[in-house]
């Protein structure tokens, strides 16, 4: 379990990171950035979260293929 855990914080702050560099070029003050912003991360979240669970299923799939 650790290791989905540490999976899903390391995607997270790899997207966080990008995410908000994007968003450094972009700077247009539009009055819509904070919704944007705010959906992004939320998108960002559930991406991450989705990404270790994938793993969890890739390996649950191979340690069943084993036996």
């Amino acid at each position: 379990m650790r290791k989905y855990i540490s999976i899903f914080f390391i995607t997270l702050v790899i997207s966080f990171v990008i995410f908000f560099l994007g968003n450094g070029f972009f700077d247009g003050g539009n009055f819509l950035e904070t919704t944007i912003l705010s959906v992004g991360a939320v998108t960002v979240f559930l991406l991450s979260y989705i990404i270790a669970q994938v793993h969890y299923l890739i390996d649950l799939v191979k340690k069943k293929s084993t036996i």
